[in-house]
C-alpha cells in the first residue's frame, strides 16, 4: 500500500509538522484548530521538528529533540497532543507573548479569563459560555501582550469524557451538536462560525475570574475580590508555567490587578454558572469598592491574652474558599472578598482544623513535632496567627 505523507505549515511556526499515512489525524487536527490557517503540502526535504505516522502497530508521535517516540490511541488523542506542541512552538516564535494557562471568553467587548485550577472546570465553563452564545477565545492557553491584551490561539475547547450526569441536558446537547474529534477520554467542541476567536484575534482583558466548583452550590454566586498582594501572588502562581519567571508574571499581572475586575465564581452546573457570571459582568458597575488591604493579615488584637487564644478550641468559619498553591495556602473570605495567604506552618494549622475543632495548645504540639522546634516558640507564633484568622473571620471559637 502506498504511503502518503504531508507537511503542515502554520503562521508563526512555518513548516512545523509531518504526518505520514494518517489522513484522519490531519482531519482531526484541522477540526481542533479551526481558527488557525493550515497549509498542507506534499512531504519533501528534511523532517520538521515534530512528526507523526501510522504503521502496523498504530499511531506514533516523535520529535527530533527527543530520543523516544510514543504511541497515541486515536486521532483525537493525536490532535490533543499536537495542539499542545504547536501552540508551544507558536509562543516560542512570538517572544512578545506570555502564554497563560486559562479559559477565556469575550463579554461586552472584554475578556473574562479563568486561571488553571485543578478540577475547577475551566474547560467546561468555556464550553458553557459557547453554549450560552458568547465568543470564546479558548479553554487552555491565551497569549498575553505587554499591554495586557489577550491573543487567541484559535483552538477549540476540549471536554473530558464521559460528561458528568450533573451537567444540564442543554449543555450536553450543545456539546453533542458541536462535537469535533473525540474518543473515550476527550471531545473537542467546535463552536459555530463566529463563536471561536481566530488565531490572531486580540481583545482587552476586563475580568479575572477564580473558580470554585462545588456540588453544594445550588445557585451560582459571584464574589468581588479586593485587589492586593495576596491576589497578585495567587494569580501569578495559578498562571505560572515552568518556562515563565515570577518577575515576568508580576510585571504583566500587576497592571492587570490594578485596573481590571477580579471575582470569584462559586457554582455547580457550568451552563448556569456561565450565564450568571455573564449577567454580573454585563452590569455597568462591578469594580471593587472594598477598602480592605490584602498586603498582610489584619492587625492583631494585642489585648487578647496569648493563653486565652491557645486554650480556646477553634474551627474554620463558614463561607471560606481555599486555594492551595505549592507550599502556600490562600483563604478567601467570601463575605468580603478579602484574600489571605498562609505559609507552610499556617497551612498545616489550617489543615488540622479541617479535620476537627482543636485548641491552640493541641495545634502547637503538632506543629512543634512536625517542624522539630521548641513548643514555646510555636505557641507564640500560633497565638498571633489565630488572632489574625479570627479578626479576618476565617476561624471561630467552638462554643
Amino acid at each position: 500500500m502506498a504511503v502518503s505523507a504531508v507537511d503542515i505549515s502554520l503562521p508563526h511556526a512555518g513548516r512545523c509538522l509531518r504526518v505520514e499515512n494518517a489522513p484522519d489525524v490531519v482531519q482531526a487536527l484541522a477540526q481542533a484548530m479551526p481558527g488557525w490557517p493550515m497549509t498542507l503540502t506534499q512531504a519533501q526535504g528534511a523532517t520538521p521538528t515534530t512528526y507523526i505516522y501510522r504503521d502496523g502497530e498504530g499511531l506514533w508521535q516523535g520529535s527530533l529533540n527527543e530520543p523516544n517516540e510514543f504511541t497515541l490511541p486515536s486521532p483525537a488523542s493525536a490532535a490533543c497532543s499536537l495542539v499542545g506542541e504547536l501552540v508551544s512552538q507558536r509562543l516560542s516564535a512570538e517572544a512578545q507573548l506570555l502564554g497563560l494557562h486559562c479559559g477565556s471568553v469575550e463579554i461586552n467587548g472584554q475578556l473574562a479569563i479563568f486561571p488553571q485550577s485543578s478540577q475547577a472546570g475551566k474547560s467546561t465553563l468555556t464550553v458553557a459560555f459557547a453554549a450560552a452564545g458568547y465568543r470564546v477565545f479558548g479553554d487552555d492557553v491565551l497569549g498575553l501582550t505587554a499591554q495586557g491584551a489577550g491573543v487567541a490561539m484559535g483552538v477549540a475547547p476540549r471536554l473530558r469524557m464521559p460528561l458528568p450526569e450533573s451537567f444540564s441536558a442543554e449543555f450536553v446537547a450543545y456539546s453533542e451538536r458541536h462535537a469535533g474529534p473525540e474518543d473515550e477520554r476527550y471531545r473537542f467542541v467546535v463552536p459555530a462560525t463566529g463563536r471561536l476567536a481566530g488565531y490572531q484575534d486580540v481583545c482587552p482583558i476586563g475580568t479575572i475570574v477564580l473558580l470554585e466548583r462545588d456540588p453544594s452550590n445550588l445557585e451560582p454566586d459571584v464574589v468581588t475580590l479586593a485587589p492586593g498582594e495576596g491576589l497578585l501572588q495567587l494569580l501569578c502562581q495559578n498562571f505560572a508555567s515552568i518556562d515563565t519567571s515570577d518577575a515576568l508574571l508580576i510585571e504583566r499581572f500587576l497592571p492587570l490587578v490594578q485596573r481590571v475586575n477580579c471575582v470569584l465564581l462559586r457554582y455547580s452546573e457550568p451552563l448556569a454558572g456561565a450565564r450568571h457570571l455573564a449577567q454580573v459582568l454585563e452590569q455597568v458597575n462591578t469594580k471593587q469598592t472594598s477598602p480592605a488591604s490584602l498586603l498582610q493579615c489584619p492587625p492583631v488584637d494585642t489585648t487578647a491574652p496569648e493563653m486565652s487564644l491557645l486554650s480556646r478550641v477553634w474551627m474554620p468559619a463558614a463561607q471560606v474558599s481555599v486555594y492551595t498553591v505549592g507550599e502556600e495556602l490562600f483563604l478567601i473570605q467570601t463575605a468580603t472578598g478579602a484574600i489571605h495567604r498562609l505559609n507552610a506552618s499556617g497551612k498545616l494549622a489550617w489543615q488540622l482544623l479541617q479535620h476537627e475543632p482543636l485548641s491552640g495548645e493541641a495545634i502547637s504540639a503538632v506543629l512543634a513535632e512536625y517542624f522539630a522546634v521548641p513548643v514555646e516558640r510555636v505557641r507564640a507564633d500560633l497565638a498571633v496567627l489565630l488572632a489574625a484568622l479570627a479578626q479576618a473571620d476565617l476561624v471561630v471559637a467552638d462554643a
